[in-house]
């Protein structure tokens, strides 16, 4: 097991998954970095992490939207996973311990 901490933007909104009557929060987080190289040309990477959170979210659900940027700490568990042409594709989940809202208020041009 390994600690993980991401600074990213929630990919779709979150739902609430029951598996064997244990509920969960399930969303998934981006992570984006940016950068140009020598020859000036720009570049993105993203990666995607699933994030579970224990419980039904209580009043947190309904701020975990589509978009929202966000800061999540748990623990780390890697896998795999393959693509319709069998491209074996590395992945990271998340079991949240630890999230915290993160940008501005809606209608509200101030930074935080």
């Amino acid at each position: 097991m390994f600690k993980v901490e991401i600074i990213g933007n929630i990919g779709q909104d979150a739902r609430v998954v029951e598996n064997g009557g244990n509920k969960f929060v399930s969303f998934s987080v981006a992570h984006s970095k940016k950068w140009k190289d020598n020859q000036g040309v720009d570049h993105e990477e993203t990666e995607w992490f699933g994030c579970t959170l224990n419980g039904d979210g209580g009043g947190l659900l309904q701020y975990l939207k589509a978009g929202k940027q966000v800061y999540v700490r748990g623990d780390g568990k890697l896998r795999t996973w393959e693509d319709s042409n069998r491209y074996i594709h590395p992945a990271c989940d998340v079991r949240v311990t630890e999230i915290q809202l993160c940008g501005k208020k809606e209608n509200d041009d101030r930074p935080f």
